[in-house]
C-alpha cells in the first residue's frame, strides 16, 4: 500500500484501512499497544492502527515509546513525539503519540549566517562542550542542582551529570563558565548569536547564557526561540532546561515579542513540549486577547489535545482554553471548537 506523503510499506490489514478512512481528522484514536494502551492524536490521513502496524513493519522490536524517530525519518512525518507514563503499581504503560502529517506547520527559528565574535569565556564555553552533546544537555539538567545545601551535601548536580552520561567536572567547568557571563554585554550578547549565529553551538550556549538573565521577558523568549531551533542539538538542551525552569506559578511575562515562535509551537512544532508550552503560558499570566490571536491561528492540536482521551494530556489544553476564555466548557471538544471558531 501507497500513501501520499509516505514510504512503500508491507500490507497492513484491511481493517486498518476501514478505520483509517472512518476516523475524523485529527480525533484521538486509542488502541492496544505491546505494553498497553496507545493513544494517537493529531493525526489526519493516517489511521491509528495503520499507523501502529506500518511502525511496527518498518522498526520491529524497537520499543514503541521510540517511535517517533521512525515516523520522522522513515513514514514522512514533518514532527512526532511519543511520551510514555508508567503506573509504578500494576507496571501497565499509556503512550501518547502526537502526529504532525503537515510540514508547512512546522517552522523552525531561522538559522543566522555570521559567526558573532565572541569572548574568551564564550570560547572556552565552546572548547568545553566539543561535539558532545551530552555535557550540553547535562548543564541544561543540572541548572537547578547547582545551589542549596543538599547540592553540598550529596552533590545531587554531579550524580545527575554523571545520570545523563556526562563528566560531572566537564559540566562544572562549564557552569563555572556560565556563571561568570552574567554582565549586561553577556545578554546582549546572547541574543545576538541566537537572532544571528551559524554555529549550533554558539546557539547552544547562548540559550544556556540567558539562564543568568530568566527575570527578563526576552529571556523567555529567547529560550522559547531556541525550542523551535532547527538543530536537535539546540532545541534538546532547551527543552531539558526549559523543564528545569518552569513551574506552577511564576512571575507574569509580557509574551508578545515571542509571537512567531509560539505560534510555531502551538502549530505544531517540536510537539515534545506542547503541553508543557500551555502550562507555562497560564503560569505566567499570558494576555488572553494575545493568546486568543494564537489559537484562532493555529487551532487544530490545541483541539488535538483537548479531545485526548488521556488525562494527563488533556488537562493542560482545557486549563489554557479556560485561562484565556472566561468559559469553561470541561471536556466538551465541540463547545470549544464553537468557541474557537467564533
Amino acid at each position: 500500500m501507497e500513501t501520499r506523503g509516505r514510504k512503500s510499506l508491507p500490507m497492513v490489514a484491511a481493517v486498518a484501512v476501514l478505520f483509517a478512512v472512518t476516523a475524523s481528522p485529527g480525533a484521538s484514536q486509542v488502541i492496544a499497544g505491546p505494553d498497553g494502551p496507545v493513544e494517537f492524536i493529531g493525526l489526519q490521513e493516517w489511521g491509528a492502527q495503520e499507523l501502529f502496524d506500518a511502525i511496527q513493519a518498518t522498526a520491529p522490536g524497537r520499543p514503541f515509546h521510540a517511535c517517533a524517530v521512525v515516523m520522522k525519518e522513515e513514514l514522512g512525518f514533518a514532527e512526532a513525539a511519543a511520551m510514555a507514563s508508567y503506573d509504578l503499581l500494576s507496571r501497565d504503560s499509556y503512550t501518547v503519540v502526537v502526529g504532525v502529517e503537515d510540514s508547512t506547520r512546522v517552522r523552525h527559528r531561522a538559522a543566522g549566517s555570521e559567526s558573532a565574535a565572541l569572548p574568551e569565556a564564550w570560547r572556552n564555553m565552546r572548547t568545553v562542550v566539543g561535539d558532545d552533546v551530552r555535557v550540553l544537555r547535562a548543564a541544561a539538567g543540572t541548572l537547578h542542582l547547582r545551589t542549596g545545601f543538599f547540592n553540598g551535601i550529596f552533590n545531587r548536580a554531579g550524580r545527575r551529570a554523571a545520570r545523563m552520561g556526562a563528566d560531572p567536572e566537564t559540566v562544572d567547568e562549564l557552569w563555572d563558565l556560565i556563571d561568570s557571563a552574567d554582565g549586561e554585554e553577556d545578554r546582549l550578547l546572547a541574543h545576538e548569536v541566537l537572532a544571528s549565529d551559524s554555529s549550533w553551538s554558539a546557539r547552544s550556549i547562548a540559550t544556556l547564557v540567558l539562564s543568568n538573565f530568566m527575570d527578563e521577558d526576552t529571556s523567555w523568549h529567547g529560550l522559547v526561540g531556541s525550542l523551535v531551533d532547527a538543530n536537535y542539538r539546540v532545541s534538546s538542551a532547551a527543552v531539558i532546561m526549559f523543564d528545569r525552569l518552569a513551574a506552577p506559578e511564576m512571575d507574569p511575562v509580557e509574551w508578545t515579542g515571542a509571537r512567531t515562535h509560539l505560534s510555531a509551537l502551538l502549530d505544531g512544532t517540536n510537539p515534545w513540549v506542547f503541553s508543557e508550552i500551555l502550562q507555562l503560558l497560564v503560569a505566567t499570566d499570558v494576555d488572553p486577547e494575545f493568546a486568543r490571536q494564537l489559537v484562532r491561528e493555529s487551532p487544530d492540536l490545541l483541539l488535538a489535545h483537548v479531545g485526548a482521551e488521556h488525562e494527563r494530556t488533556r488537562e493542560p489544553a482545557v486549563n489554557f482554553l479556560r485561562a484565556i476564555s472566561g468559559e469553561d466548557f470541561g471536556t466538551d471538544l465541540e463547545a470549544w471548537t464553537a468557541w474557537i471558531n467564533g
